[in-house]
């Protein structure tokens, strides 16, 4: 299957695969991807890109960190061997990413399940990694504080050192002897300290000659006064390096005894890593997750060629189920052999568990073997090319065909007679009908498109060509064979038309009758095309305009209603008023009739109270009750979207419906009790938290965000790594200005962090804190 592979151009997508590996693990197993052996098997794969795709739109700065290939180095310390030093750095830096990719998916947001299977396998290895910071400097060295005893002996070294190199300073300075030098220098050979002696003053400066100079003018003496001092010198070093060795044993002791967790945390982490790099792929070529299934379905949308660079023009591909065998016809550079290799590229691709630069909801299905014989026509190696090597292929392709084979051929019967490769042709065809999955050929032959048409399993296909400009559209148009052209562009290149009718003239009847027909096809296709792109459009207007008309019968009939009540209210509100005067007017008219000595007419009095209690009543009860159109939920969930159309707002569900129907709804910072009857779903708010994940996110960010981060106790590495997604959630949430913890310290941690905050594209100016708020230890830092 390799060669059929390398026709499709596949090892060239794993090449450009590999170049996304952090580093020798994973690349090895990018280089390595096939297509894997079951659906269930490929559909895990591609989840898994797409949970790469997600982390990466959520957490952009995600990184595998310093991660390094210690296979070499846990092999070599389970045979019982010692690491170097720059084995033990590289087991250190896998250390580091073990632990910042446990931590970084234990808290990370979503839903992640493959990736944060992953990282479980991972495990902590403090104790190594706390052992090996405190043996290794920055720079890849053993550090003083590896051993008590390596303090001591390098403590004594530099006393040594120091001692010497003052005796030699006062050598090279005293008069009586700096005339004796070439140069008034203190220098080095063979690990001892020695100067410069001409050498006409040999005898002048007692002493060992270590080294000459290559011209012998200079010879590099180390003086008898310092002799006991360097021999001194030279056994700490042997001591230094005895140590060294000691130290250097114990560590890889230490990591011998957890070489097998190293081992498994170090393929978690490739496994890993080698997700990410599918997804970053993914990303570069702005692809998609892939449907795959195995019911012979083949629907590509807007699939492009993934290694054509410039302008591609996407093509649009169905097959149904039903349909085996699809003939492309049409002119040369028209991009029938771009179609056969993007559908079988896109399907090893898929079946690999890689997203595919299509739009979604494209589906393939799943080919156990992919078959293909192909030749660039714009090869130098085409005319390499002959009807036996083709025909070598295909007889192998027909030998190994099944019913789950995806079968590409390219100018199939081609290089021989016209009848006899036609014939040839559509004897393959139909054999490949019988026994394989799918068939997509590309022809030159008549004789095909007709055989093809109308024929149970079959369908035409063609690549559009523009006679007017004489140029291809890329266009892949199903449904309808391809004319040549040939007289067209003939007549367009400015051949006389006499002898283009002459040309005409040989056609048989049938022939023509033929191309008539492929040219009525071809022009009822693309008007009815045109038809139904003019028919979609029109019906998204009028379902656009549907909605809107909707949305304005509904405001106008909850505004009427509002209108309607307030009235009423209004007008009940004015009998109550009158009552209560007249009332009023009552009580103060039977007391100045009490104190005239008469009797107020009660039968009246009362009369006139019965009729404005009557009127009070009747507009209340006509009141109306507030009904504003759209139905009230039948139920709800808690942090749902609704309307409260009377009290004219929008809110979020606190909590579910009690038993009398009322439940409590956010209304900004205020919380109020509602009848379930009173919501309305609120339409627009559940359309655009559909679509806007980002705003689900700027919300929960803007919930659990805190305005200060602590980074104490953390290296400048991992203080950046957490300060990085910090300012991003803090953007997200809105927040203008943030504390940065760092402490007082050495000040090491802050001089780290300042360069990053300044060029921080989210930052807009830093400060230190103010005394009473930190001092020193702060950072203030103003966001954008």
């Amino acid at each position: 299957m390799e060669k059929y592979r390398e026709k499709l151009e596949y090892p060239k997508i794993i090449a450009r695969l590999a170049e996304y590996a952090s580093f020798a693990v994973s690349r090895e197993q990018l280089e390595q991807l096939e297509p894997l052996p079951t659906l269930q098997q490929a559909k895990e794969a591609m989840a898994a890109t797409t949970e790469g795709v997600e982390l990466l739109r959520l957490y952009p700065t995600y990184s595998l960190g310093p991660c390094r290939d210690i296979r070499d180095s846990l092999r070599r310390v389970e045979l019982g061997g010692t690491l170097s030093v720059e084995q033990l750095v590289a087991v250190a830096d896998l250390c580091r990413a073990a632990r910042l990719n446990k931590d970084f998916f234990s808290h990370v947001k979503g839903h992640f399940p493959q990736l944060t299977e992953l990282a479980k396998g991972i495990s902590l290895f403090k104790t190594i990694e706390n052992a090996l910071d405190k043996a290794l400097t920055a720079d890849a060295q053993i550090a003083d504080a590896a051993s008590d005893r390596l303090y001591g002996i390098r403590r004594r070294i530099r006393t040594y050192e120091r001692q010497i190199q003052e005796h030699l300073e006062n050598f090279i300075r005293n008069p009586n002897t700096s005339k004796f030098l070439q140069e008034p220098i203190v220098t080095q050979r063979a690990g001892r300290f020695v100067v410069p002696v001409r050498q006409e003053c040999r005898s002048s400066v007692a002493g060992l000659v270590h080294d000459v100079s290559s011209s012998g003018a200079t010879l590099f003496v180390e003086p008898l006064a310092v002799m006991q001092a360097n021999n001194e010198l030279a056994r700490l070093h042997a001591e230094e390096e005895d140590e060294i060795a000691a130290i250097l044993r114990a560590l890889s002791m230490l990591i011998a005894s957890n070489a097998e967790e190293l081992n498994y945390s170090l393929n978690c982490l490739a496994r890993l890593d080698f997700i990410m790099a599918k997804a970053r792929l993914s990303q570069d070529m702005q692809a998609t997750a892939c449907q795959l299934n195995d019911n012979g379905l083949i629907n590509l949308k807007q699939a492009r060629h993934p290694l054509i660079k410039g302008q591609v023009v996407p093509i649009d591909l169905r097959l149904e189920p039903r349909l085996k065998v699809m003939v492309i016809t049409g002119p040369n550079t028209g991009g029938k052999t771009v179609t056969l290799k993007t559908v079988g590229l896109l399907t090893l691709m898929a079946e690999s568990g890689l997203h595919i630069p299509a739009e979604p909801g494209s589906s393939l299905n799943f080919f156990r073997q992919v078959f293909a014989d192909i030749g660039d026509e714009q090869s130098i190696e085409q005319s390499l090319s002959t009807f036996s090597a083709h025909m070598s292929n295909i007889v192998n392709i027909l030998q190994n065909a099944a019913d789950d084979s995806l079968i590409l051929l390219d100018e199939l019967g081609s290089g021989t007679d016209p009848t006899e490769g036609a014939a040839l042709a559509m004897s393959i065809l139909e054999y490949l009908h019988r026994c394989s999955g799918k068939t997509l050929a590309t022809t030159h032959y008549s004789e095909l498109k007709s055989f093809v048409y109308n024929k149970n399993g079959y369908i035409n296909a063609c690549v559009e060509f523009d006679v007017e400009t004489l140029q291809p559209t890329y266009r892949l148009l199903l449904g309808i064979p391809g004319k040549s052209n040939a007289f067209q562009i003939a007549q367009k290149l400015g051949l006389q038309l006499d002898i283009i009718q002459r040309a005409n003239s040989f056609l048989t009847a049938d022939e023509q009758q033929v191309a008539d027909l492929i040219s009525s096809l071809e022009s009822n296709k693309l008007q009815a095309e045109q038809a139904s792109r003019e028919a979609d459009l029109r019906l998204a207007e009028i379902v656009e305009q549907q909605r809107r008309l909707k949305e304005q019968e509904i405001e106008l009939a909850n505004r009427e209603a509002e209108i309607i009540s307030k009235a009423q209210l209004q007008a009940a509100e004015l009998v109550k008023e009158r009552r209560r005067e007249a009332e009023e007017l009552y009580q103060k008219l039977k007391q100045e009739l009490k104190a005239a000595g008469a009797q107020p007419h009660n039968k009246e009095v009362q009369a006139a109270r019965s009729k404005l209690q009557k009127l009070q009543e009747s507009l209340q009860s006509n009141l109306p009750t507030k009904k504003y159109q759209g139905e009230a939920p039948a139920k709800m969930q808690v942090g749902q979207s609704v309307e409260i159309p009377k009290l004219h707002q929008s809110g979020i569900v606190s909590t579910l419906p009690d038993a009398k129907g009322e439940l409590m709804v956010q209304i900004g910072v205020m919380k109020v009790n509602v009848k379930l009857a009173d919501l309305r779903i609120d339409e627009r708010r559940v359309e655009q938290e559909r679509t806007g994940g980002t705003r689900r996110m700027i919300k929960d960010k803007s919930r659990h965000i805190s305005p200060e981060v602590d980074l104490h106790g953390l290296t400048v590495e991992e203080a950046i790594y957490e300060l990085d997604k910090y300012l991003d959630d803090a953007f997200l949430a809105n927040l203008h200005q943030v504390r940065i913890i760092h402490g007082r310290g050495t000040g090491a941690l802050k001089a780290g962090l300042m360069p990053y905050l300044q060029k921080h594209r989210l930052v807009a100016s830093v400060k230190q804190a103010d005394y009473n708020d930190g001092g020193w230890g702060v950072t203030v830092v103003e966001l954008k």
